[in-house]
């Protein structure tokens, strides 16, 4: 018994068009096809199942990539402390100078997923002023999983000196120790993996911490700030 009789159609209703089948017959696209080939022009209905195919697939991925996320986490710069900001000239040199620095944080990532875990690793921090990288590398933080709506807190210590830097850091300091504001940017690297069965996906991400201290007194108590949230640098 043919589609159109079992349904009591027009013999003529399935030479041309699949769409009417899609429609009032439940039957799967393909196997509808492999029962109908000599009237419906089966090539047409393989063509759209692979079309079908391929949107479905496509859609899949965008909401993939939606759910996940990964550019919605972002750290959070608790409190901060600078103690130590300091330019001083190298003894027996002409125009050189070095900073010091001394600057402690407490950073909290937060998940907000209610499924899926993200694990945390590749965890460093450093510090930058005037687009100059102070220090000759960054702090190492420990890495760490974060379960669904779940944060976890890091502590990096950022202290060292930046020696012969440029004269446009000098003038920087200079100005901004003259506005009584100094702009220090804490920059904070990591790769979030995901586990979605079979896959794992891993995101590379660089977080922009702008922080803005009053110029340290000196006498031990250090100029504090906080309740920033990171920017995504990369």
């Amino acid at each position: 018994m043919s589609v159109a009789s079992r349904y009591g159609l027009p013999p003529s209703t399935l030479k041309h068009k699949c769409t009417y089948n899609l429609v009032i017959d439940p039957v799967p696209l393909p196997l509808l096809c492999f029962f109908n080939s000599s009237q419906m022009g089966c090539e047409t209905c393989i063509i759209g199942s692979i079309v079908n195919f391929i949107v479905s697939m496509i859609t899949m991925f965008l909401l993939w990539g939606v759910y996940f996320r990964p550019y919605a986490v972002r750290p959070h710069v608790d409190d901060a402390a600078l103690a130590t900001f300091d330019l001083l000239p190298v003894p027996n040199a002409t125009h050189a100078h070095t900073l010091r620095y001394d600057l402690t944080l407490n950073v909290t990532f937060f998940n907000d997923h209610r499924i899926y875990g993200i694990r945390f690793d590749h965890l460093t921090a450093g510090i930058y002023y005037n687009g100059t990288k102070l220090g000759p590398s960054d702090e190492t933080l420990p890495s760490f999983k974060l379960h669904t709506r779940r944060h976890r807190t890091v502590y990096p210590a950022l202290q060292g000196k930046a020696r012969n830097v440029s004269t446009a850091v000098v003038e920087a300091f200079a100005r901004e120790r003259a506005e009584g504001q100094f702009n220090v940017d804490v920059r904070v690297k990591t790769t979030l993996t995901y586990r979605w069965w079979p896959d794992v996906s891993t995101y590379y991400r660089e977080y922009d911490c702008w922080l803005q201290f009053m110029p340290p007194p000196g006498n031990g108590t250090p100029a504090v700030t906080g309740g920033i949230k990171c920017g995504k640098g990369k």
